[in-house]
C-alpha cells in the first residue's frame, strides 16, 4: 500500500527546508506529481494494518503539524488536537491509551507514513 504526503511532510520527516523538498519534487528525487499547484508525492508505506478512520486522523496529525520529530530518527512526539498532550510515538510504540494497551493507533500510522517517506526521499536523493 502506499500513502500520499507533501513537501512539507517530506521537509520534516528529512529535517529541511519545504524549498529543499519542493526541488527534489522537480529534480524527479521523489515519486511527486504537481497537483492544483502542489506537489504531491506518494510513498509506499505498510498501513495495510490500520483502519480507515485511522488512516485519516493519521492524515489529519501530520497535515496539522501535530507529528514533531525528536533528535532521536524514527521517534516523534505527537500533540493531542487541544495541545494540552503529548505522546512519544514510534512505528511499534505509541505512549497513548491505546498503545499502553498494545493496540495500533492512529499516531503509529502518521509515524510510519512519515517515515516511509523519509526513506524514500533519502533513498533517492543518494541514488540521484
Amino acid at each position: 500500500m502506499s500513502t500520499q504526503v507533501t513537501t512539507r511532510d517530506i521537509a520534516t520527516a528529512c529535517r529541511v527546508s519545504r524549498r529543499t523538498a519542493q526541488r527534489w519534487a522537480q529534480q524527479g528525487k521523489l515519486s511527486a506529481i504537481k497537483q492544483h499547484g502542489r506537489w504531491v508525492i506518494t510513498v509506499p508505506a505498510a498501513l495495510d494494518t490500520y483502519k480507515p478512520a485511522q488512516l485519516d486522523k493519521a492524515a489529519e496529525l501530520i497535515r496539522d503539524g501535530g507529528l514533531l520529530p525528536t533528535a532521536l530518527v524514527g521517534r516523534y512526539t505527537a500533540v493531542s488536537s487541544d495541545g494540552t498532550v503529548t505522546y512519544l510515538v514510534t512505528v511499534d510504540t505509541c505512549t497513548c491509551q491505546a498503545g499502553q494497551h498494545g493496540r495500533r493507533c492512529y499516531h503509529q500510522a502518521a509515524v510510519a507514513a512519515t517515515e516511509a517517506a523519509r526513506t524514500a526521499a533519502h533513498r533517492r536523493w543518494h541514488a540521484a
